[in-house]
């Protein structure tokens, strides 16, 4: 049997070395493209989430100003003006009329806010104008959030809790959040 020589185990030792580093470059790569991927992904959905803060925040506003115009057309009838003159252009700017009827939840919670301090019952009406507050149940929220708290410090799970009130988690957590004793 020949001796090998040292040039031929050299070269067999570069090349096994070479094969090992084109492997650990690969599993690089690999690495790196699914990090990149889950960027992208991230990316994606921040992306998507955004857009629907933007769409539900457009259609709050949208919301907020029918219920301005409404109260302006309601005010302008009060005082015997008759309902303003609009432009076509913000007529076509409406996706829908303003409904009369409708009592929004923003709305109801000022209406709540503004009994509470005055601590008015609901059956307060203004004789002068005709007007009479529409209000909310203060007691069911408020009951609410003392029923939460009462759960909350017997030590019932936020899970529990949410699944007996008929409410979501987010919402009890929110509640026992805000409304604890620091």
């Amino acid at each position: 049997m020949p001796k090998p020589r040292t040039g031929d185990i050299m070269s067999t030792f570069l090349l096994f070395v070479s094969f090992l580093l084109n492997i650990i470059c690969l599993l690089a790569i690999v690495v790196l493209y699914t990090r990149q991927n889950r960027y992208v992904d991230l990316e994606r959905r921040q992306g998507k989430m955004i857009e629907e803060m933007e769409e539900t925040i457009s259609a709050y506003l949208i919301e907020m100003k029918e219920e301005n115009e409404a109260f302006i057309d309601s005010f302008h009838q009060r005082k015997g003006s008759g309902a303003p003159q609009r432009d076509k252009s913000e007529a076509d700017f409406e996706a829908a009329p303003a409904d009369m009827g409708h009592v929004s939840p923003a709305n109801k919670r000022l209406n709540a806010a503004k009994a509470y301090k005055n601590n008015s019952p609901a059956g307060v009406t203004d004789q002068e104008n005709g007007w009479t507050p529409i209000l909310p149940e203060v007691i069911e929220e408020e009951t609410l959030i003392s029923q939460v708290l009462h759960l909350y410090e017997k030590g019932l799970s936020i899970e529990d809790i949410a699944k007996k009130l008929g409410k979501g988690i987010t919402e009890i957590e929110l509640l026992i959040k805000f409304n604890q004793k620091s």
